[in-house]
């Protein structure tokens, strides 16, 4: 038997004032944007696909930061530098979203894999 594949992901951090952007597709548990990658689609055109999907954000700039490996996925994490006058619209599959301060993300559901990923973000010199 094969060992199994692990699946990629490209996340994406949003930081404003201190605040780290999360969506929720249930209204009820939050995470980061991001997504898998379509066929032939670099990490990086991955993370502003779904950005601009989840979001309607456009990315100035867009850095990699770090590879984050959970039990079944890749995620590669990158940071996006948006407008300051441009506000996020939740996208089709996105029921809402919200700036939480990132100190108070354990208190809203969300998946010790996205806390993990913010509490990794915070330890880089990238914020």
């Amino acid at each position: 038997m094969q060992p199994l594949k692990p699946k990629v992901r490209a996340t994406i951090v949003c930081i404003r004032h201190g605040r780290v952007l999360l969506v929720s597709k249930d209204g009820v548990r939050w995470a980061l944007p991001g997504g898998r990658p379509g066929k032939q689609e670099s990490p990086e055109e991955t993370a502003r696909r779904e950005l601009q999907q989840e979001t309607a954000l456009e990315t100035k700039a867009l850095v990699g930061v770090f590879q984050f490996i959970g039990a079944t996925t890749v995620h590669h994490v990158f940071t996006a530098a948006i407008d300051a006058s441009a506000r996020p619209k939740a996208g089709h599959e996105i029921r809402s979203l919200q700036w939480l301060p990132h100190e108070k993300l354990g208190e809203v559901e969300t998946s010790a894999t996205t806390r993990q990923i913010v509490s990794q973000f915070f330890q880089t010199d990238l914020r």
